[in-house]
């Protein structure tokens, strides 16, 4: 909170005009969203979550290399809406989402870095020996 105060001066001293007006930033940067946009969106993760169980039915009838990137697509947007609506990511500062974007680039980035690492590897551990 931060304080306000207009002041006059008069024949070289400070007169105060108005008490101190307390201002409070903080409401007016984070809107939170109102309870029917929280059940709106736990509506649309439950279609999404239907979606992918349908999905999972298609299993043989759907090449499975499509079949995973559709599921993984679903569950991708599932995780973006749960972390800007429930977990508030939406409202909070732009120094946390990219402290949350960041952390999330890498940790991505470091998991295909070491896949891809242990895959190189992988070929000459199964070499057969004769």
């Amino acid at each position: 909170m931060s304080t306000s105060t207009e002041l006059e001066v008069v024949d070289g001293g400070e007169v105060e005009l108005d008490a101190p007006a307390a201002v409070d930033h903080h409401e007016d940067d984070h809107k939170h969203p109102s309870p029917r946009q929280y059940v709106m969106v736990a509506v649309i993760l439950v279609i999404i979550t239907a979606v992918e169980v349908g999905m999972s039915y298609l299993e043989g009838d759907v090449d499975s290399n499509v079949l995973i990137l559709m599921l993984l697509g679903a569950a991708a947007v599932k995780f973006f809406l749960v972390v800007s609506w429930f977990m508030h990511l939406k409202t909070d500062s732009k120094l946390l989402r990219r402290f949350f974007v960041v952390g999330l680039v890498g940790a991505t980035l470091l998991f295909f870095i070491i896949a891809l690492i242990l895959h190189g590897m992988q070929n000459s551990y199964n070499v057969p020996i004769k």
